[in-house]
């Protein structure tokens, strides 16, 4: 197999990867062991790291595809691939660069305020939406990251 299309698998492998340990086993161990106020401190801390790795093994995964499209002259350009790995870029830069300081200013508001983030005052209820679009943005990327590896695996066999 292509060299760079092993990076480009493995580097999107990876980075599903710690998304799903993450999803799945650091943030609901957090904040079952934790206090909310500690755990949520935690999953503060860790989503701009959590983010930047991503975003890391992305622009990897990015010059490996670019490396292959220049390698081949284009011929075998996967362009779907291309798209998803794109779109997963996209939305990783915009939760670690405009989502996550948004979700970090808001939670300092609760805080400052002394408003508990399940309460229904109208600044928890920004919280809660905030909060959502970043799951829904997590959830997005895993699927595309999930659909790459198909067509790549699919590719391959080809």
């Amino acid at each position: 197999m292509n060299p760079l299309k092993v990076l480009i698998i493995s580097s999107v492998s990876v980075w599903l990867g710690a998304m799903a340990f993450f999803s799945i086993f650091v943030a609901p161990a957090a904040f079952s062991v934790l206090d909310r106020e500690s755990a949520g401190r935690l999953v503060t801390t860790v989503f701009p790291r959590y983010y930047a790795f991503g975003a890391t093994l992305g622009v990897v995964a990015l010059a490996a595809m670019v490396g292959q499209l220049l390698a081949t002259g284009g011929r075998q350009a996967a362009w779907w691939t291309l798209g998803l790995l794109l779109l997963m870029l996209g939305l990783t830069f915009y939760a670690l660069l405009v989502l996550e300081p948004h979700i970090q200013q808001t939670r300092l508001a609760l805080r400052s305020a002394g408003i508990a983030p399940g309460s229904g005052a109208p600044e928890a209820q920004a919280f809660a939406r905030l909060h959502r679009l970043s799951v829904v943005l997590n959830g997005v990327t895993l699927l595309a990251g999930l659909a790459l590896i198909c067509l790549e695996a699919v590719r391959s066999r080809g």
